[in-house]
């Protein structure tokens, strides 16, 4: 169903857009080098006849985009800039009426979601679904899309409908960045030798982070389960975290009387509780364990920093070492969480684990790329994905040139699962000249925030698409 149509003209930029949408790693040969040499100019070419080629082709797919553009008389765009009228909002994702979730009405869900995929829903059956996790695993077995879900302090659940595809490009571009070096030359069977993949998260579920290790396991492990080793043995539950995104949301507003969930789900409170409260020693325990049983082995640990900091500090002064094999890499992430980590954190991960440097990451669940920090700590974003960056206050592109600072907000024309186009919550940093690692590709400071955290209060999103068309797509979406 994901078929593009033959264009009309044949040219060199169309070819190369069409295999970029297709698949992007494949057309760059599988070679970090290939995928972060292309010249800017090249790139942002093959960016602007791809959106223009995924838009011709989405707005007969996805109806919430085609209310968007035929309101706003969008057709094509002319430049990279005025493609950020057809950008959605994240919260578009999380747009649905809370009363279904709390009424567990997946029929109506899945009508709503059928409305942002390309993927035709209309024959799914959401009948006897009696919880999110549910409903969720049934779309993953009877349709292409495997549905990311994320909760924050609103209390509403949002519902991204990324496909296996997606997950399956977005771990093998991870493996490509952290495998094989920028400047030299691929070996395709390098891809082919299997990794011991660490991580201190769940083993399945639905969020991003707890869905990952299942496409680390076909990816770094190469199908041997005994190479995938996670901390919590047990599945991220979508109904554990909706309900505790909904304590939250009325501890904020200091009403905890009354939680707005199923009576069966709020019965699972002190379930949730008693998850949240073994958690960090779970974790910490897990690593500890981990790393001398994995002596010798190559080795993907994923985690976070001030965990990988505590641990290496105590292995340190007991005078020990991981004894990872060569070519093992340590990605961290999430800063200290609550913890003012020490100027030589990093030193102290490297030295413990044996690695010349701790890798930093940054990706988002609606973008299908992830990024890890280069040798001068920039994140540089693969060359399909177009980057605009959007003025905070008035939502309107800016300069193309300098460093400017700005809300972040991305096309990616190989998403499979939805349009592609996104507009963030994260204010970063983008530098448009030339990086001094020598990649050529847009790279983005380590510094990144999200914008409630630097307002300390909700963040109002503005984007480039009028009020009208905005107002007229959600109304639609959400016309049930």
């Amino acid at each position: 169903m994901n078929e593009i149509a033959p264009v009309a003209r044949d040219t060199e930029v169309e070819r190369k857009a069409l295999a970029w949408m297709d698949d992007p790693l494949a057309a760059l040969s599988m070679s970090n080098t290939r995928i972060h040499s292309v010249p800017r100019e090249e790139a942002e070419a093959v960016q602007l006849a791809a959106f223009n080629l995924r838009l011709e082709q989405r707005r007969q797919q996805v109806k919430t985009l085609a209310k968007l553009a035929d309101t706003q008389g969008i057709d094509q765009v002319a430049t990279l800039d005025e493609a950020a009228a057809l950008l959605f909002t994240h919260d578009v994702y999380k747009s649905y009426p809370p009363s279904l979730l709390a009424k567990q009405r997946f029929d109506q869900l899945t009508k709503w979601m059928d409305r942002l995929t390309p993927y035709d829903l209309s024959g799914f059956d959401a009948s006897g679904c009696g919880s999110i996790d549910e409903w969720l695993v049934r779309l993953r077995e009877s349709t292409p899309l495997d549905v990311a879900t994320s909760s924050g302090t609103s209390g509403t659940m949002s519902f991204f409908p990324k496909s296996r595809k997606d997950y399956l490009n977005s771990v093998t571009l991870l493996r490509i960045q952290l495998t094989q070096a920028f400047g030299e030359e691929s070996v395709p069977a390098s891809l082919d030798e299997a990794y011991h993949v660490l991580t201190p998260f769940y083993s399945d579920g639905h969020s991003t982070v707890s869905r990952l290790p299942a496409y680390f396991l076909d990816v770094f492990c190469k199908g041997d389960r005994e190479l995938l080793h996670t901390a919590l043995p047990y599945k991220a539950s979508a109904d554990l975290m909706y309900l505790a995104a909904r304590i939250r949301a009325a501890q904020s507003k200091g009403d905890t009387g009354r939680i707005d969930v199923p009576e069966n789900l709020l019965a699972r409170k002190g379930e949730w509780e008693k998850l949240q409260a073994e958690m960090p020693g779970l974790q910490a325990s897990f690593i500890r364990e981990m790393i001398p049983q994995l002596a010798g082995e190559r080795v993907l640990a994923l985690g976070i920093t001030g965990m990988f900091y505590e641990i290496a500090k105590g292995g340190l002064e007991a005078g020990a070492h991981a004894e990872f094999a060569p070519g093992s890499v340590v990605v961290g992430g999430g800063g200290g969480k609550g913890i003012k980590l020490p100027d030589d954190a990093e030193d102290v991960i490297c030295e413990f684990f044996g690695v010349e440097r701790l890798r930093d990451s940054y990706g988002m669940t609606e973008q299908n790329f992830y990024t890890n920090s280069c040798e001068h700590g920039r994140f540089h974003v693969p060359p399909w994905v177009l980057v605009l960056l959007l003025d905070p206050d008035t939502g309107k592109p800016m300069p193309r040139q300098g460093e400017q600072t700005g809300r972040a907000s991305f096309f990616d024309p190989s998403q499979d699962g939805a349009w592609g186009g996104i507009v963030s919550g994260d204010r970063i940093t983008v530098d448009f000249t030339p990086c001094q690692c020598g990649r050529t590709t847009l790279h983005i400071g380590k510094k990144i925030q999200r914008f409630s955290e630097v307002t300390g209060d909700d963040d109002k999103l503005t984007c480039a698409a009028t009020p009208q068309a905005q107002e007229e797509a959600l109304g639609f979406l959400n016309s049930l």
